[in-house]
């Protein structure tokens, strides 16, 4: 389709913009933008290799490079380059398809085989890069972002409801369904393979297994195998011809790997904290860690809490927007840090492999409440009455949950033996119970039961928020400035070994992460700062900034412009919102969210 290619390379070139180049051949039409970050001479693509067999276009890092490289080797083939891209070419040629499985890194690619005329679309083990796709009567369309695959004549932009209803209640798309009915998304851990004459298949390569919990070591043992394989994944994710700095929010994630990473590196590392200025602030315990590893240190600060309007570039640059007003401050983080290095390390992953977050030990007390009480649900109507400081105090969140968490508790005990319910609502901003009075989109469609277990939860969370919400988010934000993030604690063996830890070294007497924290406290240093979740207080501080933004976003002629909310639910939230209610808050930055993304995109109804 003629200009098309070219289009579609300049909708990606904010994610590679060292240098671009194109493949055409066979019907076969390639593009790619560069970010140059290994091997920065000879890397460039399209790369075609085995007398121009194979044809590779990539986006991501293979980390244990070496490793397979030596193994390619001795199979007869030889290298041209010191780049990784140059892995999978010559890799598929010696191995097949058994490559996918065997690489360590974070990849999106497109490999072609010229001879057999057959096209393999490749995504990493949790989805850290992101694949979209679409077919089309004139064939496969294909990229890192789904803004380029919109460009095809033959997408007409459709919307998909129920990806729009599923973001409105859980602000996001939790099964990576895009908001255009068109464009699909390669599950993470998968290969979709295309040739002539057969139809399109994918199957999966890699997915994370059910934590058993069944192996037996004692408990040092666990701490010097996760040292271990930590310090080995930190290590190889430091390989780069370009700087490495790091996020560090003075936790136990990032400070795990700058602790690690210094001992690697060969040049004091960068590190980047964002300020948030209000009680729970991180620059303090982000400088002592940073000092005590030996890297520099800059502070991000955005202290004007009269504006929140960059919220629309946060959104705007997202294909999967996220509706969290954390998109903001991470799309600010990594502004700065782009505007000194190529490549950070961050720490999302650490909460879904060692067990971190709130809602882990939430399900454990309403388990134990069903054990304990066994017709607790008939208590649901005195949970509405209960003090909200003791809701509070029982449920751990990073805000208060106000009169519309007492009613959303108050359902969660309702529903106490239902786990596909609890999940759901635990899960969401807008219940079940009101998604029809919040917008036109039809009731929810019936989902599968659930486990809700300490192992059930945590496989659940790795298989829909992880990839969809929290890597989406961390590398759209920062391809948008040309920023490779990398995530350490993703590497597929930390997860298979931690799939057999036992539950008291993941979460035990109101502690989580105890197996993490255990490996930090053995390299020294004062690591006993609590957990902080990254909370943006819309509610509070940024609440003028949000009735501004609701004003210009939500008003009656933007409601009927895009024709899916109801005016009186956004009424309704705007009137808790005077009240400091968190949740009404978070409703609204998710609707606020919504039509920013939509017309970014230029949808109407």
């Amino acid at each position: 389709i003629g200009g098309l290619l070219p289009r579609m390379v300049d909708a990606i070139r904010h994610r590679g913009p060292d240098g671009d180049g194109a493949y055409s051949g066979n019907g076969i039409h390639l593009g790619h933008t560069r970010l140059a970050i290994v091997d920065l001479q000879g890397g460039a693509q399209p790369m075609v290799r085995e007398d121009g067999r194979y044809v590779v276009t990539y986006n991501g890092e293979i980390y244990n490079y070496d490793e397979l490289r030596k193994k390619i080797e001795a199979t007869g083939r030889r290298f041209e380059t010191t780049c990784d891209t140059e892995l999978l070419p010559l890799g598929y040629a010696a191995f097949g398809r058994d490559l996918f499985s065997q690489l360590i890194g974070i990849f999106a690619f497109a490999l072609y085989d010229t001879l057999e005329d057959r096209l393999f679309l490749v995504r990493d083990h949790f989805g850290i890069k992101p694949l979209f796709y679409a077919e089309t009567d004139d064939g496969l369309a294909f990229s890192s972002c789904a803004s380029a695959v919109a460009l095809h004549p033959s997408i007409d932009g459709t919307l998909n409801a129920d990806a729009i209803r599923d973001f409105l209640q859980f602000r996001y798309s939790p099964d990576g369904a895009h908001f255009f009915r068109a464009i699909e998304t390669l599950p993470p851990g998968s290969y979709l393979e295309a040739a002539s004459n057969e139809p399109v298949h994918i199957e999966r390569y890699w997915q994370p297994v059910r934590r058993e919990g069944n192996i037996g070591w004692d408990h040092d043992e666990w701490i010097e195998r996760t040292e271990t394989l930590l310090d080995d994944a930190i290590a190889l994710q430091l390989r780069a011809d370009v700087p490495v700095g790091l996020f560090l929010s003075g936790g136990v994630d990032s400070s795990t790997i700058a602790t690690f990473a210094a001992r690697h590196c060969a040049y004091p590392m960068q590190a980047f904290t964002f300020a948030m200025r209000d009680d729970e602030d991180e620059v303090a315990s982000a400088k002592r860690i940073a000092d005590w590893v030996g890297a520099g240190h800059r502070v991000v600060d955005t202290d004007n809490a009269d504006d929140f309007s960059g919220l629309y570039d946060a959104v705007a640059c997202m294909d999967l927007p996220v509706g969290d007003a954390i998109i903001l401050p991470t799309y600010q983080l990594c502004e700065a840090a782009a505007q000194d290095l190529k490549v950070v390390l961050t720490g999302e992953g650490a909460d879904e492999i060692f067990g971190g977050y709130v809602h882990f030990g939430a399900f454990k007390k309403l388990r134990q409440l069903r054990k304990m009480l066994p017709f607790a649900n008939h208590l649901a109507p005195l949970v509405r009455l209960a003090p909200v400081a003791l809701l509070d105090r029982f449920f751990d969140y990073q805000a208060s949950l106000g009169s519309q968490g007492r009613i959303k508790i108050s359902r969660m005990i309702a529903s106490l033996w239902d786990d596909r319910s609890t999940y759901r609502l635990a899960s969401s901003v807008i219940d079940d119970q009101d998604i029809l009075r919040a917008a036109k989109l039809g009731p929810p469609q019936p989902e599968p039961d659930i486990d809700l277990s300490l192992a059930g939860a945590m496989l659940e969370t790795v298989q829909t928020w992880l990839p969809y919400q929290i890597l989406n988010k961390m590398d759209q934000l920062s391809m948008a400035h040309g920023l490779e993030a990398r995530v350490p604690f993703l590497d597929p063996r930390i997860y298979d070994l931690m799939a057999g830890a036992p539950d008291d070294l993941i979460l035990s007497n109101g502690e989580n992460k105890i197996l993490l924290r255990q490996v930090l406290k053995r390299q020294g240093g004062d690591w006993s700062r609590p957990k902080l979740a990254f909370h943006v207080p819309m509610e509070k501080r940024y609440r003028n900034s949000l009735q501004r933004l609701c004003h210009d976003w939500l008003g009656g002629d933007e409601i009927r412009k895009h024709g899916i909310l109801n005016e009186a639910y956004v009424r309704e939230n705007l009137d808790y919102l005077e009240q400091g209610d968190f949740l009404a808050s978070k409703r609204l930055v998710t609707m606020v969210s919504l039509h920013m993304w939509l017309d970014a995109h230029g949808v109407s109804h």
